[in-house]
C-alpha cells in the first residue's frame, strides 16, 4: 500500500475478527509489542472484542478508503483498571498489519481512538508499549501528543529477550482536531 493511499477508519465488526486475529497473531509471534507468547484464537479475540464494544468503548479498524473490507490495522481502548476512580482513564492499543507499518495506519487509528475517547468524556489515555526499543510505537504516540512518563524495567521476557515497558500518557481534554 503506497503511503499516499487515503485511509478510512471505521468500527470493527464481528466479521472482521478473523483478519484482526491474523494481524495480532503476527505481532504475538514476531514482535515485542504484545507480551503474549501464543496467539489467541478467533474465539478469544471475539470475547475480547465483545468486552470492549459492550462497554461502549472504541474498537476500530483502518482500511484503504477504496476498499473498506481490507483491514490494514486495528486498535481499541479499554478502561485502565476496573475501579470507579479510573472511569475516565483508558489504555489504548494499536496494531498495524505487517505490510502496512510506517504508512499512516497507526496514526489514523490512534487519532480516531483519541477522538472517540474525547466523545466519551475521558480524561487520560495511557499507552503501555512493549520493548523500550520499539521506536515506531513510541514515535507514533509522541507524534499524537503522548508524553513519556516512565519505564517498567525488565518486566517481561519473550523470544529470549528481557523487555521493558514504556509508559506514555496523553490528556484527552486538550485534544485538538485530528492529527
Amino acid at each position: 500500500m503506497p503511503a499516499t493511499t487515503p485511509l478510512f477508519v471505521r468500527p470493527c465488526f464481528q466479521q472482521d475478527l478473523e483478519i484482526v486475529q491474523l494481524i495480532y497473531a503476527h505481532h504475538v509471534l514476531t514482535g515485542f509489542g504484545s507480551f503474549e507468547t501464543e496467539p489467541p484464537s478467533v474465539e478469544e479475540m471475539t470475547e475480547r472484542w465483545s468486552a470492549v464494544v459492550q462497554n461502549g468503548w472504541p474498537y476500530v479498524l483502518a482500511c484503504a478508503a477504496t476498499d473498506p473490507s481490507r483491514v490494514l490495522g486495528f486498535g481499541y481502548a479499554v478502561q485502565y483498571r476496573d475501579r470507579a476512580a479510573y472511569a475516565k482513564t483508558f489504555e489504548v492499543s494499536v496494531y498495524a498489519g505487517p505490510t502496512t507499518q510506517r504508512q499512516g495506519v497507526g496514526t489514523a487509528i490512534l487519532t480516531q481512538l483519541l477522538l472517540a475517547l474525547r466523545e466519551l468524556n475521558a480524561r487520560t489515555a495511557l499507552a503501555f508499549i512493549g520493548d523500550s526499543a520499539n521506536a515506531a510505537s513510541i514515535g507514533l504516540h509522541a507524534k499524537l501528543g503522548f508524553q513519556h512518563v516512565g519505564v517498567l524495567r525488565d518486566v517481561g521476557e519473550k523470544l529470549g529477550r528481557s523487555l521493558d515497558v514504556v509508559i506514555m500518557q496523553r490528556n484527552i481534554s486538550r485534544l485538538r482536531s485530528a492529527s
